[in-house]
């Protein structure tokens, strides 16, 4: 007779799951922070591949968060959340921030028009972005005369910073997840934007992820 699964096993199941998805997608230097600084990056990548330490990496790095460990990621969300939260999990974090950055700054990236100067944009950020940003309103006022890096660097800090408020809108158990597979000390930890400006980074999660939803399928 097979095995049936009871409501307690399929629940440890899904944690152990929740624990090797998190495990396997957060950023290295949160793994390095929560085991050892000490560590060589090939021990961490070790201890990163190995399943059977996944439910303690994923302990220790939401323990290192002051976050709560226990329970599923999907706690209390609506259906709707769960499946943004799914979304965004899934996605290149750098990618998409790059990707809000250019929409948000889309006046002064529409002022960068020499060779040179677009390409070195583009170094930085990306080819999908650019063309994302140049087709995109944009939030921020236009800087004046920007210059490619700095632009580039704004793009990167307000990117992050709309990351931080997408993921403020998700229960806490997804928000650290989120947080997790970012570099500790970007912008998203503490996005320094005004309930309006909070508005209109929340406005751009569907198209962001609508974009690179669209990048997915064009490969499936």
């Amino acid at each position: 007779m097979p095995a049936t699964s009871t409501p307690g096993s399929a629940g440890k199941e899904a944690l152990t799951r929740d624990a090797s998805r998190l495990a396997l997608a957060a950023h290295p230097q949160r793994l390095a922070d929560a085991f050892d600084r000490r560590l060589s990056v090939a021990v961490v990548s070790r201890l990163q591949g190995c399943p059977r330490l996944h439910e303690r990496i994923a302990t220790l790095l939401l323990h290192q968060r002051g976050a709560d460990s226990s329970g599923s990621i999907a706690d209390n969300a609506p259906a709707e959340r769960r499946e943004t939260f799914e979304r965004l999990f899934q996605v290149d974090l750098k990618e998409a921030s790059h990707l809000a950055g250019a929409a948000w700054h889309a006046h002064s990236l529409r002022q960068i028009i020499h060779g040179r100067d677009v390409a070195d944009l583009i170094a930085r950020i990306g080819r999908r972005a650019h063309a994302f940003g140049l087709r995109r309103g944009g939030v921020a006022p236009a800087m004046r005369s920007p210059a490619s890096d700095a632009l580039a660097e704004q793009i990167e800090r307000d990117g992050h910073a709309c990351l931080g408020v997408w993921f403020s809108s998700f229960p806490s158990s997804m928000r650290q997840q989120l947080y997790l597979r970012l570099p500790p000390d970007t912008a998203a930890e503490t996005p320094d934007l005004s309930d309006a400006q909070q508005k209109l980074a929340l406005g751009l999660i569907d198209p962001v992820l609508s974009e690179l939803d669209e990048s997915m399928n064009a490969f499936e």
